[in-house]
């Protein structure tokens, strides 16, 4: 089910989750609108636009407590924080005390990043707190379009900023891959769902009791140690249990070496991800056989796209077998608009992966040659089309798969060989 979720995310371009429950309220409690008097008994306090702020810190850089608060433009009991919480937290960021951070986990669609995106934009242009209002006041339900283009230079329009720069700044690689790199970030620190609040190491989840809030905030302004946040639960990989090294699995001296040729693109890639590998995996088990990935790339720029983030994901020592899996079961043939850049790095991000990193190395050239050299390898070999299989002893083959492939004859010809 793991790798289902994972390879449905990266086939949409974005995550599967769901957003808490506001901690306390009921889900239709009233949500106050920006610029709106604080919710009933917040204290008195400057407004946010009156307090000092960069990009998405809310309050000055050498506040003694910082609130890390994990957030996604959609959902709504994100937006009840905003409105109704923030307000009363704003004596504190005068006072120098809390420095606030909006941390992007833009994880319920599509909308949800495109949404951060243009927030980050509109902070290129000292606006990202008011157009962070006008953002959680624009919602309208989730990917219903309520953050198409259109409506977010609507909303950057109504903020005051030059829509020709905001739009501009939309096209750019740049802020998205901040927010992915943010939302990247949030998987490494354990954030399952929004809003996600961490002061100090106490962390709340959904929207948090206000005393309690500001309680975490006064004991960690006297100086109480930080505590601990919660680790990331373990990812459900079936390679987890055995070696892997990049695109290789296996023993490096075990006598069979059965080569994966892929084409991503192909849609009987997903034989070899459902039908084949979990034998493989078997037999690596016992030392038997290794497994190495190979590129044959010849269905077009998307097949070398998905082969290059593969090849990148390993570079950075990430799951690089977890997303052969998952790009492979994504695979609906040629041209089908899956395997993109931007979509790679949205997959990344929910690997919890280095975005800025991942987004280099797709863009260096020298990785997309490397998938064309290996390509151009397996034609030389007679293979015109993938995924295809060789099984070798040391450097011989000694069987070939191709076509309609059949798992069952290639796991007697891999047994024989050994």
């Amino acid at each position: 089910m793991a790798l289902l979720v994972v390879a449905l995310a990266f086939g949409a371009g974005f995550a599967i989750g769901r957003a808490s429950a506001p901690a306390g309220r009921s889900a239709l409690a009233p949500v106050s609108t920006p610029g709106s008097s604080p919710a009933p008994g917040a204290s008195a306090g400057a407004s946010a636009s009156s307090l000092p702020s960069d990009g998405p810190r809310l309050g000055s850089a050498d506040a003694p407590v910082t609130i890390d608060y994990w957030a996604d433009f959609q959902c709504p009991f994100c937006a009840r924080f905003a409105q109704q919480v923030i307000p009363q937290l704003t004596s504190r960021i005068a006072d120098g005390t809390v420095a606030l951070v909006h941390r992007d986990f833009a994880f319920i669609g599509a909308e949800s990043v495109d949404a951060a995106v243009a927030v980050r934009c509109a902070g290129r242009q000292g606006r990202y707190w008011p157009m962070h209002d006008a953002v959680y006041a624009a919602q309208q339900g989730e990917n219903q379009g309520a953050f198409s283009r259109d409506r977010l230079e609507q909303i950057a329009d109504s903020v005051g900023l030059d829509v020709t720069a905001f739009t501009s700044c939309l096209d750019e690689r740049a802020p998205l891959v901040e927010v992915l790199d943010d939302t990247a970030a949030g998987v490494r620190a354990g954030v399952q769902s929004t809003p996600t609040i961490d002061v100090n190491g106490t962390r709340f989840l959904g929207v948090p009791d206000v005393s309690r809030l500001l309680a975490a905030i006064d004991e960690a302004a006297a100086g109480a140690s930080p505590g601990i946040l919660p680790t990331p639960a373990p990812t459900s990989d079936p390679w987890s249990a055995v070696t892997t090294s990049g695109r290789e699995a296996g023993d490096p001296s075990a006598p069979v070496t059965v080569e994966l040729w892929m084409d991503y693109q192909a849609p009987l890639s997903t034989t070899i991800v459902n039908d084949l590998e979990p034998a493989l995996r078997t037999r690596i088990g016992t030392g038997r056989i290794r497994v190495v990935q190979r590129d044959l790339a010849l269905l077009g720029d998307e097949s070398i796209v998905a082969a290059t983030a593969i090849r990148c994901i390993a570079a950075q020592d990430g799951p690089a077998w977890l997303a052969h899996d998952a790009i492979a079961s994504a695979a609906s043939g040629a041209g089908s608009g899956i395997f993109t850049p931007e979509v790679v790095l949205r997959f990344g991000a929910r690997l919890g992966l280095d975005v800025s990193a991942l987004s280099t190395c797709i863009d260096d050239p020298s990785v997309a040659a490397a998938v064309r050299s290996e390509t151009a390898a397996g034609g030389a070999l007679g293979l015109t089309a993938g995924p295809a299989v060789i099984v070798k002893v040391g450097d011989t083959e000694v069987a070939r798969f191709t076509g309609n492939l059949d798992p069952v004859a290639i796991l007697k010809a891999i047994d024989a060989a050994d």
